[in-house]
């Protein structure tokens, strides 16, 4: 997009025009990167909301804005309609092969030769439902794109349309075919109100079939013979989710948690009737609708931004069907994205979005607006004037910052090579080789806990292989564990922070300070640390127990002082509360029983 935006102030400033396609869809735009990038500044972990990584990739500031940015450059790129055909023909026909791979790949059959590559669940989309719901969106602008094109181009599209059947059929999501519905619907509805205007009104019946096909799969939920056993697909329940939305509203109802923090507001709010299922320690990044989503990371401000910019397209894109006068090819293009559109907002409702579904969805939001605002404006500037000089300045503006931040990426890209260096070198057994990798990437990239969370934990490994050091003398092993507990000590702190509101880096800094029991303060550290991650996942019986864990230990350590029976019998009360506590969370919570 970079490129993308560059190329195009690049033409302003040489051809000396601005052309542009004035359209007051650029609000409701302007309005949902605006809520999300207030929603960032106000985030609970501000830099994974505004980058992503190592939270949720796909829901963040900079990918939002710069998908923002593709559908505003779609809509003054492409002059007319009709040029929108190559673009879309080129998406539906990516989307089939992706659609393709994804079911060989779910088959056993492995074109990617890479280790890596050679697992069912490989795709390029994501999960197997994440491949469904996107041939649901696309196959109704297929639908209409064959429908409004000629000659060879026809029965590929076609020929696209039923891959995306058949990925429907195999893998039979019910959201999916849902979400189809809503598209074909929409198909169906213009088509049969469209009629005495078509030259040709049987593909009509095409839609109309396939709706009573999706219908029919939603009512009987049973598997196609010979289709692949699909990997089960897990995620909080609506009603869930609904739940930790009303929860985060109450403490930030405007602006919400902030871009991909679900994995905090999951922690904190989920309900304690899930320690009673397989899925008590499982912490998810992502809940099961996006709407939802928005609601409790945007806020509520987030959340009209996005409706209002839906709602603005509906209409818009109802509208221009409606009073249209241009040929048949246009006006089912515009039908296509209308009802893809649709078909992708009735996803976000049911579904979390992947990244590649939000890229669709931008598209559609770009070539629709192509459709609905008219014509491009063409202005000539003279080289000496205001806007001329306004048109170099940004880019300019656009040249650095996108260079800035192609720089910025790669040093974190870097980064994330160093840190797989030392995971793989963690995997061979080599502690030392998995310290400088780590250590390596948090120079790089100070600012992901992830990194100083595994070094701190790289580092209490590397403390026993000093103590069990033969080849060592005493006063050297001192020497080089008092070294090795302060790197422990300080990436256990910066990795709390860097990411204050991730309670897996203060179970990790509780768990170094319990380690270090003996040391002077060790323990109250250890407890501190503790009573943080037990106030962000109150639900959890890990962390009450950790904390009775700690205070046995406290009790064990004053057993032979004098004068402490006091402060050892309070200790091993406290430790009994609290794994009491742990016990009534999770009744079958094995480690709170032993330490009982």
């Amino acid at each position: 997009m970079f490129l993308a935006l560059l190329s195009w102030l690049g033409r302003v400033v040489q051809q000396g025009e601005v052309s542009l396609r004035l359209t007051w869809l650029y609000v409701p735009i302007a309005l949902v990167v605006g809520t999300v990038g207030v929603s960032t500044m106000l985030s609970l972990w501000k830099y994974g909301s505004f980058w992503g990584f190592p939270l949720n990739t796909a829901d963040n500031f900079l990918t939002i804005a710069f998908f923002a940015l593709l559908s505003v450059v779609i809509m003054n790129s492409v002059e007319r309609v009709v040029q929108l055909a190559k673009p879309l023909f080129l998406l539906l026909v990516s989307g089939a092969i992706a659609g393709i791979f994804s079911l060989l790949q779910a088959y056993g059959v492995f074109l990617v030769p890479a280790a890596f590559a050679k697992a069912a669940t490989f795709n390029t989309i994501g999960g197997m439902n994440s491949v469904a719901v996107l041939a649901a969106v696309l196959l109704p602008l297929a639908l209409a794109l064959a429908q409004g094109t000629q000659s060879l181009k026809r029965l590929v599209l076609w020929g696209v349309a039923a891959v995306f059947f058949a990925v429907l059929a195999i893998v039979n999501f019910f959201d999916a075919w849902i979400a189809l519905a809503v598209g074909l619907l929409i198909l169906l509805a213009f088509g049969m109100w469209n009629l005495k205007k078509q030259a040709q009104s049987g593909w009509v019946s095409v839609p109309m079939a396939l709706v009573i096909v999706a219908l029919f799969f939603t009512m009987f939920r049973f598997s196609l013979p010979g289709s692949p056993q699909m990997p089960a697909e897990v995620s909080p329940s609506m009603q869930g989710e609904w739940g930790i939305a009303k929860e985060v509203l109450k403490e930030r109802a405007i602006t919400g948690s902030g871009p991909g923090t679900f994995v905090f507001d999951y922690a904190k709010y989920r309900p304690e009737s899930l320690n009673q299922t397989v899925f008590w320690g499982t912490r998810f990044s992502s809940g099961a609708s996006e709407v939802l989503g928005w609601l409790s990371q945007k806020g509520i401000l987030g959340l009209l931004s996005l409706v209002f910019l839906i709602a603005a397209l509906v209409f818009m894109g109802v509208k221009s069907l409606v009073r249209s006068s241009q040929d048949n090819s246009s006006w089912m293009m515009g039908l296509g994205l209308l009802a893809s559109f649709g078909a992708v907002v009735a996803a976000f409702v049911l579904y979390p979005s992947s990244f590649v579904l939000s890229f669709v969805f931008w598209v559609l939001v770009g070539g629709l607006g192509v459709f609905v605002a008219g014509n491009i404006k063409k202005v000539q500037v003279a080289s000496q004037s205001i806007v001329a000089l306004g048109s170099s300045f940004a880019f300019l503006l656009v040249l650095i910052f996108g260079l800035g931040l192609l720089f910025v990426g790669g040093q974190k890209y870097l980064a994330e090579a160093k840190y797989l260096q030392g995971v793989r070198a963690s995997q061979q057994g080599n502690i030392q080789g998995a310290i400088e990798g780590v250590a390596g990437a948090v120079t790089l990239n100070p600012s992901v806990d992830l990194y100083w969370r595994d070094l701190s934990q790289l580092y209490l490994s590397r403390l026993n292989e000093v103590s069990q050091d033969a080849s060592l003398s005493q006063d050297q092993k001192r020497e080089q564990s008092q070294a090795v507990i302060q790197n422990a000590v300080n990436a256990a702190q910066r990795a709390t922070s860097v990411a204050p509101a991730n309670i897996a880096n203060w179970n990790v800094q509780g768990f170094v300070y319990r380690s270090l029991i003996g040391v002077p303060g060790a323990d109250a550290l250890a407890l501190a640390a503790y009573e943080k991650a037990k106030e962000l996942e109150p639900s959890s019986p890990f962390s009450w127990t950790e904390l009775g864990r700690v205070y046995i230990l406290q009790a064990q350590s004053l057993t032979d002082q004098k004068g402490k029976e006091t402060e050892r019998e309070t200790a091993l009360a406290k430790a009994l509360e609290n794994l009491s506590k742990a016990i009534e969370l999770k009744v079958d919570y094995a480690p709170a029983h032993f330490l009982t």
